[in-house]
């Protein structure tokens, strides 16, 4: 057992094991107040009442049963400077005990491997049980008429876990949910527009940067063709005239003779 918890438990010795609740005692009390008219013709704080018939005897041993079950088991109130010392000692269990040892909402849903291992050897373990009950005695003891139902509830200390809500995932868990964006995701890419830099504004601007350079960049001027590139280009242009009238010819004599093999005879010198 921590060191913490025991010393919280020395500060709680004339406290109820399992104090009873704020409902609980107003419940006893108003029982109190009939079997007091039924059994006395007073109420609680010794004021007359109209008198309720029944069995008498019955009414003050169920009286007798309450007020011992309220001296043994309400919480009494601590004041002064042991409540301050009670508060200490119950945020140090609280933040070195009961919150690391508490597994998160997040696993608790996915159930990731060593999720029951956890529960098993820490939430289920007498030492881990026995500071809860501890911090729950003490809670009751610094406000014992706290009526919100979930003022010793040690769920609400329970961390969330991985992710911020929505962006739970866990591949290796035997429930590993469903992809989502998270929080930070939404607000960086909602369903318009993007509000961070993206590769694509990226590469659109550097596409728009590189083509108004080449807009205003001036076109080269074309260099007239020398004398030798003029020769040579019209010798290429007479070679494929000459080609092109050869062609032309083969193709008349196969249409006339119908065999390819017919020599076309050379015209008279």
């Amino acid at each position: 057992m921590s060191q913490a918890v025991e010393e919280l438990e020395a500060l709680l010795q004339d406290q109820p094991a399992n104090p009873l609740r704020p409902n609980q005692v107003k419940e006893y009390q108003d029982e109190l107040g009939r079997l007091g008219a039924m059994a006395v013709g007073k109420d609680m704080e010794g004021h007359a009442t109209a008198w309720v018939p029944g069995d008498r005897a019955a009414a003050g041993r169920r009286i007798r049963q309450i007020r011992e079950t309220l001296a043994a088991q309400a919480p009494k109130k601590i004041t002064g400077d042991r409540a301050d010392a009670v508060h200490r000692k119950t945020q140090e269990v609280l933040e070195t005990v009961i919150k690391p040892g508490l597994l998160p909402r997040s696993h608790l849903r996915r159930n990731p491997p060593g999720a029951v291992g956890h529960l098993l050897r820490i939430e289920f373990a007498r030492p881990f049980k026995t500071a809860v009950l501890t911090v729950k005695r003490a809670l009751r003891a610094l406000d014992p008429d706290n009526e919100d139902p979930d003022y010793t509830n040690i769920e609400r200390f329970r961390p969330e876990g991985m992710g911020d809500g929505t962006s739970s995932f866990m591949a290796d868990a035997q429930i590993p949910g469903v992809h989502a964006m998270s929080d930070r995701a939404k607000r960086n890419w909602p369903l318009g527009k993007p509000t961070v830099d993206t590769p694509q504004a990226q590469a659109q601007r550097r596409d728009s940067s590189q083509g108004a350079a080449r807009r205003r960049a001036a076109p080269k001027p074309k260099r007239d063709l020398s004398e030798k590139q003029k020769a040579a280009l019209e010798k290429g242009r007479a070679a494929a005239a000459a080609k092109r009238a050869a062609s032309t010819a083969t193709t008349e004599c196969v249409a006339a003779t119908g065999y390819v093999g017919v020599r076309v005879p050379e015209a008279a010198g």
